[in-house]
């Protein structure tokens, strides 16, 4: 009796082994969900070059993922396309329809017109921050006015805004958004993230 259970329960456990084999093999569903709605690239290599693009999947695509062979990279399918696309623009969940329309405000009402390089108001700082772009990150260095001078990193998107960081010529940061006189950027070496005026960047 006891080495029939025993044989029982080896089969069942050999069982689940080989649906989860089967199901690795399968890949996992998974949508696009980019915060823009644009479309996903998906590459030939894990690096975010613009010459090893293979195709330009539309937002909400579905797609087969096998696993996560590097960090922040996930390996996909869809029809003949293949390849590697960015794991944080990838979900479980297939996404809503996203909305393109951009108000100034709850109630629809446009804002008056004001400096982006120094946004006062809460509403202002809204209006900045909803129009942001998101990019694929890409590497930028610093340029100040002089070549002994620095560029503040701030924490929003305003010259009155307060300083979280001050970077010397050639520093090089990693854009992770794009605004009308601003880039979100991020110090590869602290992993601060904040604001730098766009003058001063190149």
């Amino acid at each position: 009796m006891k080495k029939l259970i025993g044989l029982l329960l080896a089969v069942v456990l050999l069982t689940g082994l080989a649906l989860t084999a089967v199901a690795e093999s399968q890949g996992t569903v998974m949508y696009i969900s980019t915060p823009n709605g644009k479309g996903l690239n998906v590459r030939s290599a894990m690096d975010t070059s613009q010459d090893n693009v293979i195709a330009t999947l539309p937002y909400g695509s579905k797609v087969l993922s096998y696993g996560n062979p590097q960090p922040g990279w996930t390996y996909v399918e869809i029809g003949n396309v293949s390849g590697y696309a960015m794991s944080r623009y990838l979900t479980k969940q297939k996404p809503a329809a996203h909305d393109d329309s951009s108000k100034s405000s709850e109630s629809g009402t446009k804002s008056k017109a004001f400096d982006t390089k120094a946004a006062n108001t809460v509403e202002q700082m809204n209006s900045l921050l909803a129009a942001a772009k998101s990019v694929e990150p890409y590497n930028v260095t610093v340029r100040p006015v002089r070549a002994s001078g620095w560029v503040y990193l701030r924490w929003l998107p305003s010259k009155n805004a307060r300083e979280a960081a001050t970077f010397a010529a050639n520093k090089e940061l990693t854009v992770l958004a794009e605004l009308k006189d601003w880039y979100q950027v991020q110090d590869p070496d602290t992993g601060k993230v904040g604001f730098v005026y766009k003058s001063y960047i190149q």
